[in-house]
This record gives structure tokens, sequence and C-alpha cells, in this order.
């Protein structure tokens, strides 16, 4: 048996990003595929289960067990789109790495989050040592320490990008362009709509397997006809009512000419239980993604 799943295909390159031109390219603030699978499966057991965490810096990699592995790999991969460059292990990236074995005591395989790399190239062979997230469930991650001779670089590895789903106009969309290298630098993979058909049927989905970001631009919310608006506003409420983070993308030059998104949800700060944040610039947008999703991360594997 073993793990994988089917992620969606991200093309951009580190460096050679789509520029636009054609070139190789309570009150609550809301903020809130195609994979190598992962060695046969072995013990599947966790062997510290809710057990605190041992003193000391790391944890050991022999304390790891398969089962853990495949939980983690299991609560992402959802989440999750191939990095532009298929092993290019770089801060903010999930990877997968395989490891050397010692004996019986450690997986074959971790899964993670990167925190720090060195050198900080992004070639796995180039690696010297890393410093990577291991979430928990509900508590903040463990920190692994691994260096070259710990990886097994005869096997492949594997890297991903967080993925946002952004619900933009054809002209939001050429904003965020121009920054679409700097998202995948920070670990984030822009996921574009310009339509509104699949968001009618998020209701039919898994609300887990559904992206935990979202930019929403005012411009594409004032595109829908009036005809399916009221339909738009309630998959919205429920996005909220889902817990993810949405982001209204609603640029000063809107200010006469859109309503934003807290006008067209009725909410209303220090009166309503959620208000969205409005970043005006992609700059502020990518701010509170990251914002927002290193919070929810820190707080470890929740139940969605």
């Amino acid at each position: 048996m073993t793990l994988g799943t089917a992620f969606r295909r991200f093309t951009l390159l580190p460096r050679f990003i789509q520029t636009g031109n054609g070139e190789p390219r309570k009150a609550h603030y809301l903020g809130r595929d195609e994979a190598a699978p992962i060695e046969p499966k072995q013990d599947q057991g966790r062997k510290h289960d809710n057990a605190p965490k041992k003193p000391g810096k790391y944890r050991d990699l022999a304390d790891i067990t398969l089962g853990e592995v495949e939980e983690v790999y299991n609560y992402f991969q959802a989440q999750l789109v191939p990095s532009p460059a298929e092993a290019w292990i770089a801060k903010n990236y999930f990877c997968q790495l395989p490891l050397r074995r010692r004996g019986e005591d450690r997986p074959p395989v971790l899964f993670g989050r990167v925190k720090t790399i060195f050198p900080s190239d992004g070639y796995v062979n180039n690696i010297e040592e890393l410093e990577m997230y291991f979430p928990r469930r509900e508590a903040a991650p463990d920190l692994l320490h691994v260096r070259l001779d710990d990886i097994f670089l005869q096997k492949p590895a594997y890297s991903y990008c967080v993925g946002v789903k952004f619900y933009v106009s054809e002209q939001e969309m050429a904003d965020f362009s121009h920054s679409e290298n700097i998202f995948i630098e920070k670990g984030f993979a822009p996921l574009y709509e310009t339509s509104y058909m699949d968001l009618l049927d998020a209701d039919q989905q898994d609300h887990s397997a559904l992206s935990w970001l979202y930019v929403i631009g005012s411009g594409w919310f004032a595109s829908i006809p009036d005809s399916v608006q009221p339909e738009i506003r309630q998959q919205l409420r429920n996005l909220v009512h889902w817990n993810k983070a949405i982001f209204n993308y609603h640029p000063k030059r809107y200010s006469l000419q859109y309503r934003s998104l807290n006008e067209e949800l009725d909410f209303n700060y220090g009166f309503t239980e959620h208000y969205l944040v409005a970043p005006q610039d992609t700059n502020q947008a990518l701010k509170k993604v990251e914002e927002s999703f290193a919070g929810i991360f820190m707080r470890g594997m929740e139940d969605h």
C-alpha cells in the first residue's frame, strides 16, 4: 500500500515567472497535483501520540514513525501543488525527502515544511543541512534537523507550494501577474479563477479539501450576473462559516466604482461577528496570506 495523491501541476519556474508581457512567467478579521508516492507503509502506529515533546531543540528523526509522516502528508495534500521545479527545496516550501536508513529506527521518508536551509540555492544535491517543521495534532510543530548524510540522494525528492485560490477579474489577474514570482518565492502558488462556476459547487465537496486561503477581487464579484449574485453571496458566507481565510482585494481605484465584499455580505466591523481584511495592493495581499497561513500552520493539525 502506498501513499499518493493527484496534485495540480504548477508550471512556473523560480526566477522565470510570467511577468504579464508574455515572457516566461468577534469581530473576526478573516483572512483565514501530482506527487510521487511515499514508500510502502511499515508500522502505521504513532509512537508518541499526544506525548509531551522531549527536551532539546530538535526532535530525533528516529523518534518519528511512518504513520506520523502519512498523517501529515494526508492532512496537507489537498492544499498543495507541485513546486515550479520538481525538487526545489526552499524556505516555506513543503518537501518530501527520502532518508538513509539507520536500522529500523527512522522512517524512509520525511514530509514537512522547510524553516531554514543552507545553502539556500534550492538544489537538493547541494543541501548541507536544513531545519524542517514537522506538524503535530493541535500543537506547534516539532523542529527537525536534517543533514546531507541523512538524505538518500539516489531517490527523488519532491517539493510543493501552498495553493491560494484567486477569484479575480482579468484586470485583477493582470495586477497579480506582476508579483507572481514573489508569491512563488514565499512558497505560495496562485490558482486563478475568473469564473464563478466552481464556487457554486463548493458545498457539494468535502469542506476540508477546499482551499484554506482565498483572495477575492471586488471587480470579480461585480462582474457576476445579478441573477447569480445572491447564490455567490451565500457561498462566500459559507466559506466564512467553514473557517476559510478570505481576503478581499479592493484597490483604492475601486472606491467609487465597486462595493467591497464587506458591503456585499453585510459585514460591519464592530457590529457583526465577521469582517474581511481588504488588502489594497498585491503586496498587502501576499503579507496577509503569509500571516494567515503561518497562524494556521503553527496551531497544528486541526479537524476541519
